[in-house]
């Protein structure tokens, strides 16, 4: 496993308590529009073992041709000790970047993409669109939807920059609001389904969509396959409890 040890190069703030890091490419390191990566803080393995509270899986929000590596995060009330020490990094201090690795790579089969996105989970989202504005071969039409309670949008501006007949942003700040759209949404030409959230997020919209005929195949959402599984035993019951 290679582990790549990158310097800070630029901070963000996106919106209130929401921000990106910038670090340079390596050019060895390689990936594919909407893949993820383990990003660990200076230090966590320099004892016997890993600190894991010093590691995290996230999305990588840029793509190979923007020559830099990016992830952008959100940090809350009594937040974990990795988003402590994260928000007090600087320009300059090291990252460790290493194990990329995809599940939501643009699947190009002559059918719309839909982008379902809670919060800041529109990170992983961004290079798809990205991907899809420099390249729409094998999907007519794609539209992404961001739902978030705050109102206060990720990379709104930039992405509305890019409507256009076939590309179209859904900012919603509301999950009611989201369950209309699946409710109204047209179902005939079979659109793929990229879904990104917390885990009540997706179970949610697991069964909505199920119930419309969408076959699990069509959802591509960023978990193992035995975290998916799980999701698809919680019982109606259980269904109710979690939301």
């Amino acid at each position: 496993m290679v582990k790549y040890r990158l310097k800070i190069t630029d901070i963000v703030d996106e919106v209130e308590g929401t921000r990106t890091y910038y670090m340079n490419m390596p050019e060895d390191f390689i990936w594919d529009e909407g893949s993820h990566a383990h990003i660990g803080l200076a230090g966590f393995d320099e004892g016997e073992t890993p600190v894991k509270e010093w590691i995290r899986h996230m999305s990588i929000m840029t793509l190979p041709d923007e020559n830099k590596i990016g992830f952008t995060t959100r940090k809350r009330a009594n937040c974990s000790e990795f988003k402590e020490k994260l928000f007090q990094s600087e320009i300059g201090d090291e990252i460790v970047v290493f194990k990329p690795g995809s599940r939501m790579t643009l699947r190009r089969e002559d059918r719309p993409v839909v982008l379902l996105s809670m919060g800041v989970g529109i990170a992983t989202m961004r290079p798809l669109v990205l991907a899809y504005s420099k390249n729409s071969q094998g999907i007519p039409m794609m539209m992404n939807v961001n739902v978030d309670a705050t109102g206060d949008f990720l990379y709104r501006k930039d992405l509305d920059h890019m409507v256009c007949d076939c590309y179209s942003n859904l900012w919603l700040d509301g999950r009611d609001k989201l369950h209309d759209f699946i409710e109204e949404l047209n179902y005939g030409d079979k659109p793929i389904f990229y879904i990104v959230g917390s885990d009540p997020f997706l179970i949610d919209l697991i069964h909505r969509l199920r119930s419309k005929g969408v076959e699990q195949t069509d959802m591509l959402i960023d978990k193992k396959p035995e975290f998916i599984s799980r999701f698809l035993m919680v019982s109606p019951k259980e269904f109710d409890v979690i939301l």
